[in-house]
């Protein structure tokens, strides 16, 4: 069964690359129960392709950074790996040996509307925090958290881990009170005049 979902380019965490095009139409095929197949179309003259999943997704999940596989064709097969979750697959060209895309996103059809929302999100925005620029401490609390930022926060979101808002702060402060939060792990988006950021945070 041959699934082609809306694709999703990272540039918030992976921008800069403009002179090596993205991949496009890419879409995921069940060879079988255990096996899954990517294509997907090059672009420019790419000849190598960093792939990688990220199963079981949710909202602030960490984005690849160097921990992926290189095809040698727009083809690659992911054996002994069935989908039975929120899985999200990942491909950017490679164009040289120090030149690659943004990455290409194609969540399966197992992932939820704020998946989807999160992964639109984090494509259209063109701002990139680097991470010394927000702190949040301590980490884990368990009555409040600080946040330090070099810019001006605007607002404050925060998720459960199932991307569900539980808490959204548009003053200008600098700190979440966790005290009515149930123990667990929670994800905070920052929006400063610099751009955003996700964090995770945990409440004891």
């Amino acid at each position: 069964m041959k699934k082609i979902i809306t694709l999703f380019v990272l540039l918030t965490f992976f921008k800069g690359f403009t002179q090596c095009p993205t991949p496009s139409n890419l879409t995921y095929n069940y060879i079988n129960s255990q096996d899954v197949q990517l294509n997907w179309t090059e672009n420019g003259t790419a000849n190598a392709w960093d792939i990688t999943v990220v199963p079981n997704f949710y909202v602030g999940a960490p984005l690849p950074t160097d921990s992926y596989s290189v095809s040698s064709a727009n083809s690659f097969t992911f054996a002994n790996f069935p989908i039975t979750g929120c899985d999200v697959f990942f491909v950017r060209s490679r164009c040289s040996a120090t030149e690659v895309s943004p990455w290409v996103a194609l969540a399966t059809s197992g992932c939820d509307t704020n998946v989807y929302n999160y992964l639109a999100t984090l494509s259209t925005n063109t701002h990139n925090l680097e991470n010394s620029a927000i702190q949040v401490y301590p980490n884990p609390s368990k009555n409040s958290v600080q946040i330090k930022s070099t810019s001006k926060i605007d607002k404050i979101t925060v998720f459960d881990s199932l991307g569900k808002v539980i808490l959204t702060q548009t003053q200008s402060t600098n700190e979440i009170n966790l005290e009515n939060f149930s123990k667990g792990i929670y994800f905070i988006e920052i929006f400063t005049e610099s751009g955003k950021m996700y964090k995770k945070i945990i409440k004891e």
